[in-house]
C-alpha cells in the first residue's frame, strides 16, 4: 500500500524542515529526542509522509530559531513585512541559529549554566573596556 501524502500542509513543509535542520547542524535524532518523539516519526514529517501536529510545529520552529513563515514559506507575509521595514524576521545568522537551537534543546539546567558563563564573558569583556 503506497504512503499517504500529507493533506492539510504543503510536501514542501518537510523540506524545509529538513534544510534548517541541517543548518543548525542537527540530526533527526537530536531533533526527535529534543521533541521527545520516535526518530521514525520525524522522518516522516521530512519527507512527507505525515505532517506535525499545530502544537509541535510550534515547538520545531522555535528549536529553529525561525518563524512560523519560514516553515510555512508564507511569502505574502514575509514580503509584506519586509515592505514594512520589519526586518527582524530571519536575521539570525546560521552560527546564531545552530547555536540557539542546541540551547533550546538542553535541559533548564545546562541553559542556566550557558547563560551565566555568557553574563561571565560579557562583564569580562566590559571591565577590560572600562
Amino acid at each position: 500500500m503506497p504512503k499517504r501524502k500529507c493533506s492539510n500542509i504543503d510536501a514542501s513543509v518537510g523540506l524545509r524542515m529538513r534544510y534548517y535542520r541541517i543548518q543548525c547542524g542537527l540530526t533527526q535524532q537530536q531533533v526527535a529526542d529534543a521533541l521527545k518523539i520516535n526518530r521514525t516519526t520525524y522522518t516522516k514529517y521530512e519527507t512527507g509522509v505525515s505532517e506535525p501536529s499545530h502544537e509541535l510545529l510550534g515547538k520545531i520552529v522555535k528549536m529553529f530559531g525561525i518563524d512560523y513563515n519560514a516553515i510555512l514559506d508564507n511569502r505574502d507575509y514575509f514580503e509584506r513585512r519586509v515592505a514594512d521595514g520589519d526586518m527582524t524576521l530571519n536575521v539570525l545568522t546560521l552560527s546564531e541559529r545552530a547555536i540557539i537551537a542546541r540551547y533550546r534543546s538542553m535541559s533548564k539546567e545546562d541553559q542556566k549554566k550557558i547563560c551565566e558563563y555568557i553574563d561571565m564573558l560579557y562583564n569580562e569583556k566590559a571591565k577590560k573596556i572600562l
